[in-house]
């Protein structure tokens, strides 16, 4: 049995507007066959409120296809989750053996 699901990651080209970013239209990275494993988090924000955020740790064998930095996007089960930590490789010697993605969505308690 394979647990890996495919997962395609997408990317809003910012611009500035009048000296505001904001955000264009996702375009598709590409999609990669990882493992899911869904998580609950919880921190504090500098205002001092508590936020409960939940989402996905997703691990991928081998080495990417393509970059993913923080702030892309990455659709799971129709569910589009944001990219929250930079994603850390395992390395065997100089070579990549796998990658972890953390996504996330927010909600506030």
């Amino acid at each position: 049995m394979n647990a890996a699901e495919t997962v395609a990651f997408l990317r809003c080209e910012t611009t500035l507007s009048h000296g505001l970013r904001a955000a264009g239209q996702p375009t598709t990275l590409g999609s990669m066959r990882v493992l899911c494993a869904p998580g609950q988090y919880e921190r504090a924000t500098q205002a001092g409120r508590t936020v409960a955020t939940s989402g996905y740790d997703l691990y991928l064998r081998g080495a990417p296809a393509f970059a993913v930095r923080i702030g892309d996007k990455a659709v799971i089960r129709d569910e589009t989750l944001t990219v929250t930590h930079t994603p850390e490789e395992w390395r065997r010697g100089g070579r990549c053996v796998g990658v972890q993605y953390h996504v996330e969505r927010e909600e506030d308690l």
